[in-house]
């Protein structure tokens, strides 16, 4: 059997074995039955927040509209292929850009999963990871990190060989919107720079190239899956600026 269609065939017995699990009323906390990459994110900017994204419901915000937008921008010339067409593509000879791609993958006794912004494929490898923030600060925080190189431990779950793949982290300035000519540009920012580590700036736009260190991220991912396992309780930010803007801040105790 080709290799893609054995990958594909378990990403089905996979999202088979999900569906039951949820009908089944999830193990995790919050009746959960997966682990989505940008909740891990979101712990390791305050997991208190995330816990009352679940209890109260999310609320919406100026800075969440204009991360969507942007986003949105991002994607809106990419067509919609089907899974199985995708998978052909990815192991043909013509480098492919899977845009917000299905990523589920078992780790340890859990389900992760995630849709990374981009992922850059070349003979059945993945290249490149990217992914886009939008922020003034220019800084890639630690969240940023964590929530990309979980997109490689999924790739790295699913069967790709991940051996040559870079995280790039595009932080760009909340204006830009997500313009083509920003995604344009970081894509040949990160291709020139190859399998390196570095960081480029790129007008309104700083791009961080980290090599995937599983090692490091699995200690991340540990302490992420005790609070969804129900091992702990969340942890609040120690850091009070992000309480000061924080729209659960008057139920927060």
């Amino acid at each position: 059997m080709d290799k893609w269609k054995a990958q594909l065939e378990s990403l089905n017995l996979l999202l088979k074995e999900l569906k039951q699990d949820r009908e089944a009323g999830g193990r995790l906390r919050f009746g959960r039955s997966m682990i989505i990459a940008s909740d891990i994110a979101t712990q390791f900017y305050c997991e208190k927040k995330l816990e009352m994204e679940h209890v109260h419901g999310e609320v919406e915000t100026e800075a969440k509209t204009v991360g969507t937008e942007a986003h949105e921008n991002l994607t809106e010339d990419a067509v919609k292929v089907k899974r199985e067409q995708l998978w052909k593509e990815i192991y043909s000879d013509k480098p492919v850009f899977a845009l917000e791609m299905l990523l589920l993958a078992k780790y340890g006794d859990v389900f992760l999963a995630g849709k990374p912004d981009a992922v850059l494929f070349k003979r059945g490898f993945p290249l490149i990871v990217f992914e886009y923030k939008f922020s003034r600060s220019g800084v890639a925080y630690p969240s940023y990190h964590v929530q990309a190189q979980t997109y490689c431990v999924l790739l790295d779950n699913m069967g790709f060989d991940t051996s040559r793949l870079i995280c790039a982290i595009v932080v760009a300035d909340p204006r830009t919107k997500g313009s083509r000519e920003l995604r344009q540009r970081a894509v040949q920012t990160v291709i020139r720079n190859g399998a390196k580590e570095a960081v480029h700036s790129i007008g309104d736009a700083t791009v961080y190239c980290n090599k995937f260190n599983r090692v490091n991220v699995e200690e991340d991912l540990a302490w992420a899956l005790e609070f969804w396992k129900q091992s702990r309780e969340a942890e609040p930010t120690r850091n009070q600026n992000k309480c000061a803007k924080c729209e659960y801040r008057a139920g927060c105790h």
